[in-house]
């Protein structure tokens, strides 16, 4: 894997930022049996500062180009604990007694003052906020240790950020999970060598970007046809108003989702909760007096094994139609069901791989110049990308420990961006499957409201269509 990162990982390191994070969040909760049990701060960082050590992908940061002449590379840089391990919640906070500082609804509040602010990569890649002893945690019986993690997405993607999690948390770790993301430079280069390497790679994207410009033209032709015989291309997304999202303040929540829904031989989880998302979004647009013709989701899709892509982070984004002109929820579910694997053909095929290649011969000054206009313009069109952002990640079996106690609950968030103001989660851990919402206020100014239409979609899929 290069040391140098790839384009496409480097998109989310320019347009990551305190207003607008495209960091990956997880969390995750171990149970203890009591306060007895729950191992001191000093056991809780050693314990990690071992586990991390072995662990490339944590042991690096990046480094910019000198004078910005191509795309930043790693470096390799011990983990700091200081850096990277902290207090979910300080002790000497604000809050009125010690035992409020290990409420759930604590942690929740200083995990949404968290994604108010972004991950410097160039310092560090990920951070743990640990609070132990926590109670009223969903869905855990007892006590518990929160850990929220953050990764920087330029890093790895959510199925590579599932691997670092059991490389760092796993009982039996694997080695595969260790190597994810693994690649750094020793040490810095001196500014002299580090420039002309840099000038060389420079150019060879610019000789190589003519080439790549035909070969997308012909890509983008050949997929066209090939939609129009198969599966009919998208319509465009009118905007609604939840199409919006400012900087600052996040809401989340986590739901436990139902057992029926996870364990349904009908449905995968994915299409069940994506129609849950469907269903209490249409209700909570009609609430506003919006009748809206269409939904559409974002939803990460993996590259396939063996396809000729460099990069750590290796997915695309599929647009997902949310079946609102079903008549049924099972016509619904079914709908999504289609949607989601027309995309998942359409985003495997070799034509369009080399049109998401094509970012990798263009030259880092000439990306860097588009994305600065193109942000800078900041223009709000009738239409857009999609109407909420959905990741679906496995965590893999419930095999994971922090000094002793066993996790039994991981749930994640989706970053948003300035069109898109709600963010789910679908996360398992063994058997156990958590939907995380993240809103802005902007989008959702009563978050409550959407996690009680999501709460009641839920249930009633459990029931009807699982």
């Amino acid at each position: 894997m290069a040391v140098v990162v790839d384009p496409k990982d480097s998109l989310f390191w320019f347009g990551t930022s305190d207003a607008m994070p495209t960091d990956q969040y997880f969390l995750l909760a171990f149970a203890t049996a009591g306060p007895a049990a729950a191992p001191t701060w000093e056991k809780l960082v050693e314990v990690i500062a071992d586990r991390s050590a072995a662990i490339p992908a944590l042991n690096k940061r990046l480094a910019e180009s000198p004078a910005g002449i191509d795309y930043p590379r790693w470096v390799h840089h011990a983990a700091d604990m200081g850096e990277c391990v902290h207090r979910l919640v300080d002790e000497d906070s604000t809050c009125s007694t010690p035992e409020a500082t290990r409420q759930w609804s604590t942690c929740v509040d200083r995990i949404e003052e968290l994604l108010g602010s972004t991950l410097d990569a160039t310092r560090t890649p990920w951070q743990l906020h640990i609070a132990p002893d926590v109670v009223g945690v969903p869905d855990v019986d007892g006590r518990a240790t929160i850990v929220f993690v953050r990764f920087s997405h330029v890093l790895t993607d959510g199925l590579g950020g599932a691997a670092l999690l059991r490389a760092l948390f796993g009982r039996t770790p694997h080695p595969a999970d260790a190597e994810i993301a693994a690649a750094s430079e020793p040490h810095e280069p001196g500014a002299v060598g580090w420039r002309l390497r840099d000038v060389g790679r420079a150019f060879g994207r610019l000789v190589r970007l003519p080439s790549a410009l035909v070969a997308t033209a012909v890509a983008g032709r050949r997929s066209a046809r090939s939609s129009d015989s198969e599966d009919p291309p998208t319509a465009p997304l009118r905007r609604a108003s939840i199409n919006t999202c400012g900087a600052g303040v996040r809401d989340v929540t986590v739901l436990p989702i139902p057992r029926r829904i996870s364990a349904s031989q009908r449905f995968t989880v994915t299409q069940l909760a994506l129609c849950a998302a469907s269903l209490a979004t249409e209700r909570l647009l009609i609430r506003r007096g919006e009748a809206p013709d269409s939904l559409a989701a974002a939803v990460p899709v993996a590259v396939r094994e063996g396809a000729q892509w460099l990069g750590d982070n290796r997915f695309a984004t599929a647009v997902v139609g949310l079946g609102v002109a079903s008549s049924t929820a099972l016509d619904r579910a079914e709908a999504i069901r289609s949607s989601l694997g027309a995309e998942r053909r359409r985003l495997v095929s070799p034509d369009t791989i080399t049109m998401l290649r094509l970012v990798e011969s263009v030259p880092w000054p000439i990306l860097s110049r588009y994305l600065r206009r193109g942000r800078a313009r900041g223009v709000r069109t009738e239409f857009v990308p999609a109407h909420m952002s959905v990741t679906s990640v496995n965590c893999g079996d419930a095999d994971m420990e922090l000094s002793g106690a066993p996790a039994v609950m991981v749930a994640g968030f989706p970053c948003l961006s300035p069109d898109i103001g709600i963010g789910l989660g679908i996360y398992g851990l063994g058997t156990t499957v958590t939907l995380g919402v993240l809103t802005s206020p902007d989008a959702v100014p009563d978050a409550d409201e959407y996690v009680d239409l999501l709460r009641s979609a839920l249930d009633e899929l459990s029931m009807t269509v699982a």
